[in-house]
């Protein structure tokens, strides 16, 4: 059935709020995890500190399962980045993989493709230990996704296309560039971590960089900390 999102998807500001959106809607769809990720530029290779919008996933995990998606030789795998449609893949569809341990946690992959007004695509990977998805389920987690992100578009991606880091995002550069990391950062700001990393991959998307340090690099060179 749908994901109620009721007034809670009107309130959704900030990326904490989407990221509760998404983490809430894919337990309700019976996944247990979720990665948004930035489509990359035709023929660039991903970079999981670019390309990574929003995952409910550890790093370490993260990482492991991007390795998954990318570097495994089935070519089902991929679709789940190159789609336009709805994709679904089922480990039980391929007994090669049964006995692979990496893939353990990982029995159905639903990869929902999603675009801005201006044309940038996205991938909302869910994945977890469930049942093969009816169409009618698939066609609830497409229209729950999509309600998600073009609230997500309306407040935050529209804003970052300027370019202009926010206050906050700033402040956490100017911490980083002091050699501080997320955790304290999280400290001094009373922020959560999570919070933070998410400033964090703001700031490196606004500033085109491709990780802190030259993140870092960018801001004192735009003087943008001191």
């Amino acid at each position: 059935m749908p994901f109620h999102l009721g007034p809670e998807l009107k309130r959704a500001i900030n990326r904490t709020d989407i990221f509760r959106l998404l983490r809430a809607g894919t337990r309700h769809h019976g996944f247990n995890f979720f990665i948004l990720l930035r489509h990359a530029d035709l023929g660039a290779k991903l970079n999981a500190n670019r390309d990574v919008v929003l995952t409910n996933f550890e790093e370490e995990s993260r990482n492991d399962f991007l390795a998954l998606l990318f570097e495994h030789e089935d070519a089902d795998l991929r679709r789940l980045y190159s789609s336009i449609t709805p994709f679904v893949w089922m480990r039980s569809d391929h007994p090669d993989l049964e006995r692979n341990p990496a893939f353990s946690r990982y029995e159905c992959m639903m990869s929902v493709p999603l675009h801005t007004p201006e044309g940038k695509r996205f991938h909302l990977i869910l994945t977890g230990q469930r049942e093969l998805p009816t169409e009618k389920e698939t066609a609830e987690v497409m229209l729950d996704m999509l309600r998600i992100f073009n609230q997500f578009y309306e407040k935050i991606l529209a804003n970052e296309n300027t370019g202009k880091l926010t206050a906050r995002e700033r402040e956490v550069v100017k911490w980083t560039s002091e050699g501080k990391t997320s955790a304290e950062i999280a400290i001094i700001l009373g922020l959560s971590e999570h919070t933070i990393n998410s400033h964090i991959t703001a700031a490196v998307r606004k500033l085109n960089a491709v990780n802190r340090v030259h993140l870092v690099t960018i801001a004192f060179r735009n003087g943008l900390v001191f």
